[in-house]
């Protein structure tokens, strides 16, 4: 597990790898977070943010486009696709977060030659959008949590005032 912690030091931590699972050929690796490069997830946290929300196709750098759509809890539907070819989508991939004691998953499905081609133009496009919807749900699910426990402790100081 990671060192990104929940900011009042409860919960569980972030998990520092993932499954990467290639669906044509069934390969699995686990593939840490250190492995992809900090400032190409900090540029897609935003575009893919602006994914989820809008059901839209975002444009990405280099040409490429995503479009993204939470599924079930903790799992987002991602297709990539690039300008030059329209709303042709090269990759489908399906992240998901799973339970806790588990590695999230990231299920990848596209053309060998595709994906190669992303690959070397964007420095493993596939884990960086994996563990930028990882971090985005991470910090929305830290922010609800602290929302509820600041409305419980609300609860709890206004019924230690009411006499009965």
């Amino acid at each position: 597990m990671s060192e990104k912690e929940y900011a009042d030091g409860r919960g569980e931590r972030m998990a520092d790898r993932l499954r990467h699972i290639t669906a044509e050929s069934g390969h699995e690796a686990v593939s840490p977070r250190a492995g992809v490069d900090e400032a190409v997830i900090e540029l897609l946290r935003p575009l893919m943010a602006r994914a989820i929300n809008t059901g839209e196709r975002v444009d990405i750098p280099a040409g490429y486009w995503i479009r993204a759509e939470e599924r079930e809890i903790a799992t987002l539907a991602v297709e990539i696709g690039h300008a030059d070819t329209g709303a042709d989508v090269w990759v489908s991939m399906l992240v998901s977060r799973g339970p806790s004691h588990e590695l999230p998953v990231l299920r990848v499905r596209t053309g060998a030659k595709a994906l190669r081609q992303i690959a070397t133009e964007l420095d493993d496009l596939d884990k960086c959008i994996a563990w930028a919807y990882l971090e985005l749900w991470e910090e929305s699910h830290r922010a609800m949590g602290e929302i509820l426990r600041a409305i419980l402790e609300e609860e709890q100081a206004y019924w230690s005032t009411v006499r009965w």
